[in-house]
């Protein structure tokens, strides 16, 4: 895989291994939460940042593997996004009071807060998908993408 930095300075580190290796290091010290996320999400977006910027490049073959593995991702984020479907449903802990708060407490927590199942992996999948607009535009493939849109639009216009 090839990479170029920009003017002979020090490349930083942009790489997907660093940011997924930031992911990793959240998940081990309490598990994959908000706080989480948004530390991975803002290392994802530097790395989208710099490949705006040209900060870094990489050959369409050299980002392959990469993006295939960011794609298998997706589809398995898609997947466990259905298995936790359930979990928009409260509990059936019964109909007196105590049981009544405690599937709202608990269907809350699921569901509904900002570290519940549904939305860490919500926001998984847009880091996800940041990751690979980054390595799509490093190997020049997102550009060629927006070239052709605009020429669509072009046509359609004229």
């Amino acid at each position: 895989m090839a990479f170029e930095a920009d003017g002979g300075q020090a490349a930083p580190d942009f790489s997907i291994g660093s940011a997924m290796g930031a992911a990793a290091k959240y998940v081990e010290a309490g598990g994959l939460n908000q706080a989480a996320i948004a530390k991975v999400s803002a290392e994802t977006q530097k790395l989208v940042s710099a490949a705006k910027s040209g900060g870094f490049k990489i050959t369409a073959e050299g980002v392959k593997p990469m993006r295939e593995a960011l794609a298998n991702m997706s589809e398995e984020l898609k997947a466990l996004k259905t298995k936790t479907m359930a979990l928009n449903e409260a509990p059936q802990l019964g109909g007196h009071p105590y049981g009544k708060a405690v599937a709202a407490h608990d269907h809350k927590g699921a569901a509904q807060s900002a570290n519940s199942a549904n939305a860490i992996i919500g926001q998984f999948e847009q880091v996800v998908k940041d990751a690979d607009e980054a390595l799509a535009r490093a190997a020049g493939l997102y550009k060629d993408v927006e070239d052709r849109a605009i020429d669509a639009t072009k046509k359609i216009q004229a």
